[in-house]
């Protein structure tokens, strides 16, 4: 039957019904007919079919006493309110009847109903049956009348404020036996008023006197407000903390975090029985966060490193408690070893290094490097003789564990700038490792750090290093590539017979470099050696290998940590951050993300110092001829050791700009050979595309003619569109010549394309001829 003559079916059913008894003995099968018609016009709501015209034959059948019918009915008619306003005014005087039916269940539907509304010329109807409703003898009206008074003033705030709603409210968390009346009575006033506004003596002690027998979703409620209390007497202190004590043996976590956040705030101005509370919740703490579920205890762990952090030395004699557990999750797991490198003092330091050592090994490889930092935390942070934790450290290389190796000669480097002493060590164990055997970028900066830093004690450092500076635009990082130029400087003025024709090539590849950053660095250094090169020699090399105390990531903003601490049992000590950074949308601005800048890799870095110190250097033509003159053609002498082709001064401003040849030709049987034979490769790289309406409406063709127009050919193309496929090439038109070819794969309905790019020649420009690819591709539109 279609939905247009199935509401007109209802319509003549329920008129017929409207006349039938609705109480005694014979109204029990029409009550019965009513539910299944209701039913049926409820199934209707659910689909989204307008059954509005049914309003006044529902309106009709409202002298019900059955309690599901009036279940059903009260929801259909708020459902229609609001579009059937003039219609509402007639369900009034019905709904007002049943505010003093004899039910209280349908009393209690009444008063919800008619708040629920949410017709505003009726607000004088609503506020009189919610009145009558807080006064109702049988609490479950009284709890309805309490949310009504929320539902009323979010309709007509001046309506609920111009009579005494609120004031009765408030009376009633006083006076009010019923702990869920109570509890109703506490949510529309915060919510109105706010937390402060309520926060006063005679309201806190008739709550905290009771709270056992609220619902622990109250009992949060009422910790929230005792929180926000101001103390009046020292002796309030201990009253409510009295009051409270049992509910840090509650089985729900937020009632526990809740009261340990009032225990917390209260004692801030008594240091000695704020350190006692600290004891007292240990206990609790700990029990909670080993049971439940693992996201319930990853917010007790979360709330746990923050009293880790304000009190390091209280858990210190607890270390134990922070080892792994098989329960644990990883997120779990992360936060433990950040409280035991916090927790790590002279008496248990060597016991949390063993165990830190056993994580290492851990099949999930996140764990495992964050074991490996959390071990060179401790050796950084110990105030004693680390000689021992650097000898398990070093032995993390010889598990001959790629991301445990990488990781591990991170905090080498860290323990080179910081424990100066421990060179000798670190560097005989690391003298081996080659950085062709390292893909991690930060563990390739710190190796090629230390490379440059110490080249005179690694025998092998200037070969370790030479394919990547002879094909120094292959690096894809380009941080990576301004640490390399850094150490092909450092090494250098060390070994420069080994380093002329590797330094050249670095250079001249660093000036052409697409990435700003990196061309400017490589000028920087042209520049510098052309101008003098003993100063150049003391700009590079000017760390004296000093120890460096404090690392810039290890500060701690004391005032944010405070507001945290201020903010305990909510999202911000999940975010670690004050709830106004994500909260107040005035405050969205202000949020940044340092994730991707390791400040301690960059601290040192020579890259970075001589970008510092350019605009102190005059690199012009005759101030550096003149210098070489005055330094007795010592710099022309040094200089002639590079075998490099550098354009002149003035034309290094502008490096050559990357181009290809306007029509290349390439016939299949070489595109096979050159694919097959290239050992310059990228593979799997990934594009996001603004838009594919050209594929989706010309198919392959599209793409084609658009490569075309950037100088790049198409070889083959075909496919489904969430599989288009195709084979390009290009040739660049340097002197090399090098041939460029590409697969691609299309998915237009997911805009996406993922795409192999092969380099038949030297590959000098491989980096650049990607990114211009991968930019031309995004231009389709």
């Amino acid at each position: 039957m279609p939905r247009r003559d199935e509401v007109v079916e209802l319509s003549k059913t329920l008129r017929a019904i409207a006349g039938k008894p609705a109480d005694g003995p014979k109204a029990d099968a029409a009550n019965a007919q009513r539910r299944v018609l209701f039913r049926k016009v409820l199934q209707l709501l659910t689909v989204n079919v307008d059954a509005s015209s049914l309003f006044p034959d529902v309106v009709m059948n409202a002298h019900t006493s059955d309690v599901a019918c009036k279940k059903m009915l009260y929801h259909y008619i708020t459902h229609y309110a609001r579009q059937k306003s003039d219609l509402a005014l007639l369900t009034v005087n019905t709904l007002q009847k049943d505010c003093a039916d004899v039910n209280p269940t349908i009393r209690g539907l009444a008063i919800r109903s008619m708040a629920s509304l949410r017709v505003e010329n009726l607000s004088e109807y609503l506020v009189g049956a919610v009145q009558k409703g807080l006064v109702d003898k049988h609490p479950y009206p009284r709890r309805v009348a309490a949310m009504g008074v929320l539902k009323i003033y979010d309709l007509n705030p001046t309506a609920v404020r111009e009579t005494s709603l609120l004031d009765d409210l408030r009376k009633m968390l006083i006076a009010e036996l019923d702990a869920g009346v109570v509890g109703n009575c506490l949510i529309v006033l915060k919510e109105i008023d706010g937390v402060r506004t309520l926060a006063t003596k005679p309201i806190v002690y008739a709550l905290i006197n009771r709270i056992k027998s609220f619902s622990e979703w109250n009992q949060v409620l009422i910790l929230d407000l005792v929180s926000a209390y101001e103390l009046e007497t020292s002796e309030e202190t201990f009253d409510i903390m009295n009051a409270l004590e049992s509910r840090l043996g509650a089985p729900n976590s937020a009632i526990v975090l809740g009261t340990v956040k009032v225990f917390l705030n209260i004692t801030l101005g008594m240091p000695d029985v704020h350190q006692q509370v600290l004891e007292r919740i240990k206990a609790p703490l700990f029990t909670l966060a080993n049971s439940g579920l693992a996201e319930t205890a990853y917010a007790v762990w979360a709330h746990i490193r923050l009293l880790v952090k304000r009190a390091p030395m209280l858990f210190s004699t607890d270390y134990k408690s922070f080892y792994f557990r098989a329960s644990d999750s990883n997120a779990v797991k992360r936060l433990k070893l950040s409280m035991l490198t916090d927790i790590a003092d002279a008496q248990n330091t060597y016991a949390i290094v063993t165990e830190l050592t056993e994580y290492v090994t851990d099949v999930d490889a996140a764990i495992a490097c964050a074991s490996v930092r959390a071990v060179g935390a401790i050796a950084l942070v110990s105030a004693d003789d680390i000689d021992g934790i650097v000898d398990r450290l070093l032995l993390f290389f010889d598990l001959d564990i790629d991301h445990v190796t990488a990781e591990t000669i991170v905090v080498a480097a860290d323990i080179l700038r910081k424990r100066p002493k421990h060179t000798g060590k670190c560097i005989k164990a690391m003298e081996n490792i080659d950085l062709y055997d390292i893909s991690e970028p930060k563990a390739r900066l710190a190796l090629i750090w230390i490379y440059g830093e110490y080249g005179e004690d690694i025998p092998s450092a200037p070969y370790y290093v030479e394919q990547s500076l002879l094909n120094l635009s292959d690096e894809v990082t380009p941080r990576v590539r301004i640490q390399l130029l850094a150490c092909a400087m450092k090494l250098f003025f060390k070994r420069p017979p080994e380093m002329q024709a590797m330094l050249g090539s670095a250079l001249e590849a660093g000036a052409r470099d697409l990435d700003q950053e990196v061309r400017e660095t490589a000028m920087v250094y042209y520049r510098l050696l052309e101008r003098d090169v003993e100063a150049a020699a003391r700009v590079v090399n000017s760390r004296d290998k000093s120890p460096i105390y404090t690392f810039k990531e290890s500060t701690v903003d004391e005032k944010t940590f405070d507001m945290v601490f201020t903010e305990m049992n909510t999202l911000s000590v999940l975010y670690e951050c004050p709830s106004e950074t994500f909260i107040n949308p005035d405050a969205a601005t202000r949020r940044t993300y340092n994730d991707d800048e390791p400040a301690a890799e960059t601290e040192d870095l020579v890259g970075s110092s001589l970008l510092d110190h350019a605009d102190m250097i005059d690199f012009g033509a005759d101030d550096a001829s003149d210098n070489a003159s005055a330094s007795g053609g010592s710099a022309v002498n040094l200089m002639s050791l590079l075998d490099i082709d550098v354009p002149a001064t003035a034309a290094m401003s502008t490096p050559t700009a990357f181009a290809l040849t306007p029509s290349p030709a390439l016939d299949p049987a070489s595109f096979q050979s050159k694919w097959a034979s290239s050992t310059i490769v990228a593979s799997g790289v990934q594009i996001a595309l603004e838009s594919t309406s050209a594929l989706a409406q010309s198919g392959p063709s599209a793409l084609s003619h658009h490569m075309t127009a950037h100088h790049i050919a198409t070889m083959a193309s075909g496919g489904q569109p969430d599989a288009m496929k195709f084979y390009f090439y290009a040739i660049d038109r340097d002197g090399a010549h090098d041939t460029y070819l590409v697969e691609i794969v299309v998915n237009v309905s997911a805009k996406s394309a993922l795409f192999t790019a092969k380099c038949s020649g030297r590959g000098s420009n491989f980096t650049q001829f990607q990114n211009y690819f991968q930019d031309a591709v995004r231009q389709l539109r």
